[in-house]
Formats: structure tokens, C-alpha cells, sequence
């Protein structure tokens, strides 16, 4: 592994022009001219420039820009950390394939057989996780030729994203969109809360619940000439950080266990089962000795425009991948982070989308970017992520209350209810949630250790402790990246970083899990420690209120025959109302919803067919009509005053047509808190932090009923 790491700085250290060309580099440039591979193979492109100008296309010696970054997952919260300082291997890859598409399924998985790799470029990742490579034209121009050849392979050899798993959705939910001139992008997809949670439910099984969630969260709040950024972001991203695994057979895994188990045997028991291997997949080949069904890659689209086996071999498949190290434990040797990487990229002849990589559970992970420069005259708390503690003077509103703790900007009361309320609205009172990174000044002349301490709800003044994190940077030339994990003693005291020293975030005073600590306010000031911790300076208390809870949210659904007096219940399970013929009827929809701290609410109906049940009650005070040309279908209420209005209890009447056909009838409740997390993801700091941001904690609840006639 040094070596190899070795090898990496040499290449790092040559221009892109003077890398040498190796052998499946100079194959891939011989099948798209009359060269020979004898004349490109051990030459540099500036060489081959030079020499072959005439006798080539010259595009070909070109290179291309492919960027990205490379993350890590927290498994508890879903955050994605940058991972900095990771060495970026960028290989020439031909592999052969045994790929496995189960009947009845829309995905595909392949098994990786023998692979021959080619480093062809690196790059290291900055405090951010991001990188670029540029690798020579010729290399994308045979993968897309080759992929051109091939029936469906240009469609299947790309790794879903979100995007494209929304448009696996059931067709009965695109006829019931209304209609639209042909636009460049899809944007939005679908109606996510217009039709009483049906299509929200189905996104849900398709993306899980965070991303449908927060897609809901997202085109709740879309308006005119409101930013996509976000939700591109959410809906470009990879589909599946870890993939699931393939649903293979019983039968072929005991009889695969059976070969694994001969391996070492000699002879006809061997023979026997690489035979029941090849008969029971309908494939006869002796590369089905490497066969492993626990490394997979995947999943992929079926293709229906021919039959499709569901076991067949594809041998010499070109890609280009990744694998990327990071050393993680500071031996100098780095370790693999990711690996087994194919298809990561969007080859096309057009922009190329920038890649995303996972990185595993072992990578080293910053906090976050490098921030904004933190001002520093004195010792203070200064931000919390990229949102100022510290107010400008009036008339500009305040960002922060040091003594509620709460942030003025985001997620302002609407006087009126409705979400779209013309400014000015009033001050906010928003809490802060998930990992917060508090930053601020701790250098003093005789400090040479700091700590925060908190009172938790007017309690007693006790430290942080036991809260770690890692900071980075980069020694030497061409460099190679040092790692610090910041760790407090007993009594939560840890060394004051000097920025002159080079760590990228040496402003970083604590990051605070807050997900750990209970919901309320805390009142954290900074103390600052001599050689030997005795205190020598006390910053006066700033205060962060912290709420993680969700809302709660509950709906009961009765009906009756339209304009009849009795109301039947609804059971929470196989809900089925059966209709008396050319009959309307009546549902009445109970609502509580509450919050800590609560920003809105909405109650939408809707349906399988063209109509849908619509709203026959008052519309509350403070409450907007959601309404389409077939009626009122929903109606939805921003909160009014941060401190009174955090719950809602009402009762609305809906009816659903004597027309309206038999199926599927639903209503979704969805409730928003205000709480916000200002690491800067969903561009706060963009906005100066005035922006309504609903992606962090919410609820949703779907009521889903039968309509049959008698």
C-alpha cells in the first residue's frame, strides 16, 4: 500500500500532458485510430501531441475536467461529512460482469468477475472533500462508443439518482398531473402534497422517508422565483449511498456455497459443481470461478425494450473508477475508504454531473468546510455554523437573542397564516437542532486552554465534556495531511489552537452533538485556562436554544351519506366506505397537530381518479384555501406569533362526488417545527439567514380510504 501511495505523489507531481500512457490507455486510443498500441503504450500525450498531430483527431489528445467529493454518512443523524486530505485514485478499468436481473423487478445487479485496472490520474481531496481530475478525451470518447454499440447499455450503466427513481412512479400518478408544455427540466417532478399523500406515499417507498420528506418539506414552500438549488441538490444526489443487497435465489446460493466449499478440491468434485453452477445460472464459463455473491454493484435499470435474462455474462465492460485512501490512523500508510467502484460516473458528451463518493465508517471526517473568516478582537462566542451571534447595529434586524437563544431571522411568524406574507414580518424565534458548530476567539496573552460550560434551563454551570472532533492540515511539499482529534480532558479543557499554525478550522471552540443533550435552553459561556487550567478569563453567557423534537400530528376520519345527520367512524386499518348508488358523501377530517415550536401546518385531500374530495367548511381565520378548477382540495396555516400559536385543533368537512369514481381516497396532514441547523447545506448564508427553511423537522400523516359502490 505505500508504494502504491508512493506512486500516487510521483503522478501528483507530473502535469497531466507528461503522465505516462499504459497499456489499456493505449488500447482504448488504438481502437479509435489506426495506431498501433506499440506506438502509444510507455509515450506521454505531449509526445503523442507533437508526433501525431496530423494522423489523429486532435480532440482526442484533449482532456476533460470530471469533479466531485467525497463524504461520509453519519448513520445517526444522515448528515454528510466532508472527508478531507483522501488521495483520489482515478483507474482505467475492463471488467467482466455476471449480471443478475430478478424477474418482476425494474433492478439489476452485477458481480464483478476479473477487473483490469489502470491508474490513470489523482487528485487529493481539500477541507471540503472536493476534487477535480482531468482525464484524456480519448478515454470517455471509448467508453461512450462503446456503450453506443450495445443495445441498452447506455441506460443501464448508470447509477440511479433520486431523479431517476421518481420516475419509476406508477403512470396513473403522471396522468393525473395537469397538463404542460414540454419544459428543459422536470421541475418540479410531481405534486407531492396535492393529492391527499397518495404520491408522497409512493416517492416514500421508492426514496425512503428523509428524502421524501424533505422533497414534501421543500415544494410545500415553492414559490414564485424561490430557489431550486436545495432541492436539485436532494434529487441529483446518488440514490443509494449503500446499496441494497441482491434478492438471489435460495437454490443458487446453497449451490454456490457448495462450489466455494470444493474450491480446494481437486478433480471431478470441483468439476462437478463449477457444472451446477453454470447449469443452474444458464452460463457456461470458466470465469465463473472468481464468483463471489457477496461483492455486488448496484442496482441498476432493466431494460425493456428486449428480453432479458436473468442471469447473463458481459465480458470487457470499459469504465473509468475510483478508489479512494486516506491515512486514518496516522502510521503514514493510507488506507482504502472506498473501493469497488464502477458506473460512478455520468458519461456523456455533454457537462459531466459531479460524482459523489461514500466513503466508509473508518474515513476522517471535518466538521465541516472552512468558514467564513471569524473576527476576532477579543474572546467570544461568535457564530453558530455560518450564522452570526453577534447582531449589526439597528436598524438592520438582529440575527440573534443572546438571551433566549434563539435565531431572529429564519422562519419569521406570518401575521396573516399564509405562507406567502409580504415583509416586514416580525422577529423569529427559531431553535437550533443537530450538530452545532459554535465558533468564536479564545486567544489571550497567559491562555493556553479553554472551555465552555453550560446552565441547562437556569440550572447549575457545568462543562461540555467528552465532545471530540478532528482537525486537519497540510505539512510540508508537496504535503501530506496532519490530523488532530480535538479531545477535552476530565473537566472539558482543551488546547487553544493558533491560526497561524494552519489548522483549517481553527476557530472551531466546540462541536456540539446536540441530538445527545435535552431539548431547551442552554446558557454557554467560555472560560479561559493558564498552563496549568487555572482560570484567568470568563466571557459572559450567550445563549443557544435547542429543540430536536418533531411535531406531532393525528387525523380521524368519519363519513356519511351527504346532508344525513350521522357520522360513522373510520378504522385506522382497511378504512372502506361503501357508497349508496348516485349518492355523495361527506368526510369529516379531525386535526391536532402541535409543536414546541411550531411553523406550519397543511391538510390536503385527494384521490385516484379525476376528482377528488373538496372542502365544504369555513376556511378558519389565519388559514389559506389550497383550491384547484374542481374545488378546494387542502388548506394550510403559517404560525402567527412564536410564542401562542405552536398547536392547531380543528375540524374540516370535505365531500367527494356522487360522480367521483370508486378507489383510493386520502388525506395527508404534514406539521413543520422551526428548528434549523445553520451549517450552511441548504444556503442560509445566501440569504443573509431571512429564509424558511422545513427540512430538518417535520411530521407527516396519511389517512388512506376505500370508496366502493353498493
Amino acid at each position: 500500500m505505500a508504494q502504491r501511495r508512493d506512486g500516487a505523489n510521483q503522478r501528483r507531481e507530473r502535469p497531466p500532458e507528461q503522465r505516462l500512457i499504459g497499456k489499456l490507455q493505449a488500447e482504448r486510443l488504438a481502437h479509435l485510430t489506426d495506431l498501433r498500441v506499440e506506438e502509444i503504450v510507455d509515450s506521454t500525450i505531449a509526445k503523442l501531441s507533437d508526433q501525431l498531430r496530423w494522423r489523429i483527431d486532435p480532440e482526442l489528445l484533449f482532456f476533460r475536467r470530471v469533479c466531485g467529493r467525497v463524504v461520509k454518512k453519519d448513520p445517526l443523524t444522515g448528515i454528510e461529512y466532508p472527508v478531507p486530505g483522501a488521495t483520489v485514485h482515478v483507474e482505467d478499468t475492463d471488467c467482466s460482469f455476471l449480471w443478475f436481473y430478478p424477474e418482476g423487478w425494474i433492478w439489476g445487479w452485477f458481480f464483478p468477475l476479473f477487473c483490469r485496472r489502470e491508474e490513470i490520474a489523482t487528485a487529493v481531496t481539500d477541507s471540503c472533500g472536493r476534487f477535480c481530475v482531468l482525464i484524456p478525451r480519448w478515454d470517455i470518447d471509448w467508453i461512450l462508443r462503446w456503450r453506443r454499440e450495445r443495445i441498452c447499455l447506455p441506460d443501464i450503466l448508470v447509477k440511479a439518482t433520486f431523479r431517476d427513481l421518481l420516475e419509476e412512479l406508477p403512470p396513473i400518478f403522471q396522468e393525473r398531473l395537469p397538463f404542460r408544455p414540454p419544459r428543459p427540466e422536470p421541475d418540479p417532478p410531481l405534486p407531492l402534497f396535492r393529492d391527499g399523500g397518495l404520491i408522497l406515499e409512493q416517492v416514500e417507498r421508492l426514496v425512503g422517508r428523509d428524502i421524501a420528506g424533505k422533497l414534501a418539506a421543500h415544494q410545500d414552500m415553492a414559490a414564485l422565483g424561490a430557489s431550486t438549488k436545495v432541492r436539485q441538490q436532494l434529487l441529483d444526489s446518488p440514490a443509494f449511498a449503500e446499496p441494497p443487497p441482491p434478492p438471489i435465489p435460495s437454490d443458487v446460493k446453497r449451490i454456490v456455497a457448495d462450489y466455494q466449499g470444493r474450491q480446494g478440491q481437486q478433480g471431478q468434485a470441483a468439476q462437478e459443481a463449477v457444472a451446477a453452477l453454470a447449469a443452474q445460472l444458464r452460463v457456461d464459463s470458466p470465469l465463473l470461478q472468481r464468483l463471489d455473491l457477496t461483492r455486488y454493484i448496484g442496482p441498476f435499470r432493466r431494460c425493456w425494450d428486449i428480453f432479458v435474462p436473468e442471469w447473463s455474462l458481459q465480458l470487457d465492460v470499459p469504465d473509468i473508477t475510483f478508489r479512494v485512501t486516506q491515512d486514518v490512523n496516522g502510521d503514514g500508510t493510507e488506507e482504502e475508504i472506498y473501493s469497488e467502484s464502477h458506473f460512478d460516473v455520468r458519461w456523456n458528451s455533454g457537462p459531466i454531473p459531479d460524482v459523489t463518493l461514500y466513503a466508509s465508517q473508518i474515513a476522517l471526517v471535518a466538521p465541516s468546510c472552512v468558514p467564513v473568516d471569524v473576527p476576532c478582537q477579543e474572546p467570544a462566542i461568535v457564530m453558530a455554523g455560518f450564522m452570526p451571534l453577534r447582531n449589526l447595529p439597528a436598524p438592520e434586524d438582529p440575527y440573534h437573542d443572546a438571551a433566549g437563544g434563539y435565531a431572529r431571522r429564519p422562519n419569521r411568524p406570518h401575521p396573516s397564516g399564509f405562507y406567502a406574507d409580504p415583509p416586514p414580518n416580525p422577529l423569529a424565534k427559531s431553535p437550533f437542532c443537530d450538530d452545532l458548530h459554535l465558533r468564536g476567539c479564545n486567544t489571550r496573552a497567559g491562555a493556553q486552554f479553554y472551555r465552555l460550560r453550560y446552565s441547562f434551563n437556569g440550572g447549575p454551570v457545568v462543562p461540555f465534556v467528552g465532545l471530540t472532533w478532528q482537525q486537519f492540515r497540510w505539512v510540508g511539499s508537496p504535503g501530506h495531511l496532519e490530523v488532530l482529534t480535538v479531545t477535552p480532558d476530565s473537566n472539558g479543557w482543551y488546547a487553544i489552537l493558533i491560526p497561524a499554525d494552519g489548522w483549517m478550522d481553527p476557530h472551531l471552540l466546540l462541536n456540539l452533538r446536540s441530538g445527545f443533550y435535552q431539548d431547551g435552553l442552554y446558557q454557554v459561556d467560555m472560560q479561559l485556562g493558564d498552563a496549568s487550567k487555572n482560570p484567568i478569563h470568563t466571557i459572559p453567557q450567550v445563549g443557544i436554544r435547542i429543540d430536536n423534537s418533531t411535531p406531532t400530528a393525528h387525523l380521524a376520519v368519519s363519513w356519511r351519506v351527504a346532508g344525513t345527520g350521522t357520522w360513522q367512524s373510520l378504522a385506522s386499518v382497511c378504512p372502506v366506505v361503501e357508497r349508496p348508488p348516485g349518492a355523495a358523501v361527506e368526510f369529516r377530517v379531525q386535526v391536532n397537530a402541535s409543536a414546541t415550536h411550531l411553523r406550519s401546518i397543511s391538510l390536503t385531500a385527494g384521490g385516484c381518479g379525476a376528482q377528488s374530495p373538496v372542502l365544504t367548511s369555513a376556511v378558519p381565520p389565519t388559514w389559506e384555501a389550497l383550491t384547484t378548477p374542481g374545488g378546494t382540495f387542502g388548506l394550510r396555516h403559517w404560525h402567527t406569533d412564536p410564542d401562542t400559536d405552536n398547536s392547531a385543533s380543528h375540524t374540516h368537512i370535505f365531500q367527494l362526488a356522487s360522480s367521483a369514481p370508486q378507489g383510493v381516497y386520502s388525506f395527508r396532514l404534514s406539521a413543520y417545527g422551526r428548528a434549523f441547523n445553520p451549517a450552511g447545506w441548504d444556503n442560509g448564508d445566501e440569504s443573509a439567514w431571512n429564509y424558511d427553511p422545513a427540512y430538518y423537522r417535520y411530521t407527516h400523516r396519511h389517512f388512506q380510504l376505500a370508496v366502493v359502490n353498493l
